[in-house]
C-alpha cells in the first residue's frame, strides 16, 4: 500500500446543483447559517432552498426531517457561491446577463426544472452564473503570485510541499532540528523517510505536470490530518510533528523560486476556481453550530 498521505479520492454530490455541475470553525448569529470573511448568509436562505428541494422530491426526508449530509451540501454550496462572489468583486469581474442567459437555456432544459421553487431556481442560476464569471478571472501577475505565495501560500489554491515521513514523532523531531541547524531536505528525506522513492524525489509531493498540486486535491485526496498540517506550514520553514495515518511528517513550503514554473503555469490554466479555493482556505469561514464547522483541510463541512 503507498505510504504517501493520499486517500481514495470521495465524489461530491452537491443536492441542490445536481441539474449543472459547477465548473475554521465558530459560532454565527442566530439568524445565520454561516458568514464568509464577514459577509452573513442568512437560515432563511438555507432552509428556503431545502424546502423547495425537498417539495420538488430531490431530497428524501428521514422522518420528516432534512438529512443533514443534504443541508450540508446545499449550505457547502451557498458558501462556495458567496467566495466566488467575494473574488469576483476583488478581481473586478462581473456576471453578465449573457452569462445569466447562458445558465438559464441549460437549466431551463431539464425535465424537473419547473417544479423548483423561484428562490431555489434563483439560488442555480446565480451559482452557475458565478461560475461562468469566474472563469474569467485572470491569473495574479508573477509578483503578486510571489508576494501572496509567501504571505500565505494556500491563498493561490495551490500546494507545493515537500515531507519526511517516519515512524515515531521523536525521529521526526530529530529531523525537524537538524533542518533547524541548516540540514538539506532532500538529503535528509533520503535518509530517514520511510516513503518509497524519497531519496530520489526529496520528498516531493507534485503531480504529473509539476511541482505543485491543487488544493483541492488535497482536500479530496490527502489525509486530511496532513492536509491540516500543510495549510498551517510557512515558506521555507520545517513544519511537524504532523501526525496522519501513515504516521508522523516534517512538512516545508518551497521556497517560490524552487516552485515558480509550475505555480505560474497552474494558475495560468484555471486562476478563478484555485484562487475560490484558497480565499475559503485562507479567510474565515464560520458555520452555525446545529450543522457543524467549517473543515478547511476537507473543504466540508463536518461534525463539530
Amino acid at each position: 500500500m503507498s505510504r504517501t498521505p493520499r486517500k481514495s479520492i470521495r465524489s461530491l454530490t452537491v443536492a441542490c446543483i445536481a441539474m449543472i455541475s459547477l465548473t475554521s470553525c465558530g459560532g454565527s448569529s442566530k439568524n445565520d447559517a454561516a458568514s464568509v470573511d464577514g459577509s452573513a448568509i442568512a437560515k432563511t436562505k438555507l432552509e428556503t432552498a431545502l424546502t423547495q428541494l425537498s417539495e420538488a422530491g430531490q431530497i428524501t426526508l428521514e422522518n420528516g426531517v432534512v438529512p443533514m449530509d443534504a443541508v450540508r451540501s446545499v449550505l457547502a454550496a451557498i458558501i462556495r457561491g458567496e467566495a466566488t462572489k467575494q473574488i469576483l468583486a476583488q478581481y473586478n469581474v462581473t456576471v453578465t446577463d449573457a452569462d445569466t442567459k447562458a445558465v438559464v437555456d441549460q437549466v431551463s432544459q431539464d425535465a424537473g426544472y419547473d417544479t423548483l421553487g423561484q428562490e431555489l431556481k434563483d439560488l442555480i442560476i446565480g451559482l452557475n452564473s458565478g461560475d461562468l464569471a469566474l472563469a474569467r478571472v485572470k491569473a495574479p501577475s508573477e509578483a503578486d503570485i510571489e508576494k501572496m505565495y509567501n504571505e500565505s501560500p494556500a491563498s493561490l489554491g495551490a500546494m507545493c510541499a515537500q515531507h519526511i515521513l517516519v515512524k515515531e514523532e521523536a525521529t521526526a523531531k530529530e529531523v525537524i532540528q537538524k533542518l533547524n541547524d541548516g540540514g538539506d531536505f532532500k538529503k535528509l528525506a533520503g535518509e530517514y523517510s520511510t516513503e518509497p522513492n524519497a531519496a530520489t524525489t526529496g520528498g516531493i509531493l507534485g503531480s504529473t505536470d509539476g511541482d505543485c498540486i491543487s488544493l483541492s486535491d488535497y482536500q479530496s485526496q490527502f489525509d486530511s490530518a496532513f492536509t491540516a498540517g500543510a495549510l498551517t506550514a510557512k515558506v521555507g520553514v520545517p513544519t511537524g510533528p504532523v501526525k496522519s495515518s501513515f504516521g508522523y511528517h516534517v512538512i516545508m513550503i518551497r521556497p517560490f523560486a524552487d516552485i515558480k514554473a509550475s505555480l505560474v503555469m497552474m494558475l495560468s490554466k484555471s486562476p478563478g476556481m484555485l484562487l475560490m479555493t484558497g480565499f475559503l482556505a485562507t479567510h474565515e469561514v464560520t458555520i452555525a453550530s446545529e450543522y457543524g464547522r467549517w473543515d478547511t483541510a476537507t473543504g466540508k463541512i463536518t461534525d463539530l
